[in-house]
């Protein structure tokens, strides 16, 4: 039991919290603001290259003791860590409370979050790391689903009207940093600590995956003041045309987790810090 305690997340478990964050700004991203062309390509060149630097950052982390040592180099990194951590989780929240008052005029999360964290602060890595795999076939469905309801709106013509234009026309797209990158000395051991070099590519996948869709249904939609979530109001199958609602309850639901999680890194850094 002690082993299955101490043996950290999973790479799954720890992308399933990229796909969350990821999602999010895509939803409340400016859309259209980069073409689908430049995500897709420059996107991965950045995703490669924080994959690289997470991986050199986590063999350094490893040699000098940046997570289980006891001088003032691991101290000053283990509160840095915690108030990064801690930014992400004010972050998820707030999205997640913003999804539910705009979607479904309710401030349920706020009353929800107290005893959430009541909750994850008696959980354990190995708990949350086997709700994360339920979670994946949630998200999973939700998506096969989303795509089936913006099958017949998809137009490829849409997708190559800006293909003569330069690649940097709209600039680098930005790729997001999340403290689980550089972290995972912390939140894993063994071979996943090494496999998780490769998180950034999640949340590539994610990001990249979206604005592929967005641009074959909406087309570019840049300066127009919509948000990545008009693609989700344009999904409709059959008779239902607010279909959007329940891939929305699929992600609070994974926020709801990825807030779990995220205490449960609070809590155990805090104890490093502090012990």
């Amino acid at each position: 039991m002690q082993q299955e305690k101490d043996r950290g997340f999973s790479l799954p478990a720890l992308g399933l919290g990229m796909v969350t964050a990821t999602l999010a700004g895509s939803f409340y991203g400016k859309a259209g603001a980069y073409s689908a062309r430049s995500v897709l390509l420059l996107g991965l060149l950045s995703a490669l290259a924080l994959a690289v630097l997470c991986r050199m950052f986590a063999l350094w982390a490893q040699k000098t003791g940046l997570f289980d040592g006891s001088g003032f180099l691991p101290r000053l990194a283990g509160w840095g860590f915690f108030l990064w951590f801690g930014v992400e989780f004010v972050r998820t929240a707030v999205t997640a409370q913003t999804v539910c008052r705009e979607h479904f005029a309710s401030n349920a999360l706020i009353a929800v979050l107290p005893l959430l964290l009541l909750a994850s602060w008696q959980l354990n890595a190995a708990a949350l790391d086997r709700a994360a795999r339920a979670l994946w076939w949630l998200l999973a469905a939700g998506v096969l689903v989303c795509l089936a309801g913006l099958w017949d709106q998809m137009s490829w013509p849409r997708l190559l009207a800006d293909s003569p234009a330069p690649l940097l026309t709209d600039g680098w797209p930005p790729a997001a940093l999340y403290p689980e990158y550089f972290a995972l000395p912390l939140l894993c051991t063994g071979q996943e600590r090494r496999r998780g070099a490769w998180l950034p590519l999640w949340s590539y996948l994610a990001q990249a995956g979206y604005a592929f869709v967005l641009q074959l249904v909406l087309g570019r939609m840049a300066g127009s003041g919509y948000t990545g979530i008009e693609l989700l109001r344009a999904w409709s199958l059959g008779y239902f045309s607010r279909l959007d609602a329940l891939f929305l309850l699929v992600w609070l639901t994974a926020a709801l987790w990825r807030l779990c999680m995220l205490a449960f890194v609070l809590r155990t850094l805090w104890q490093r810090n502090t012990g």
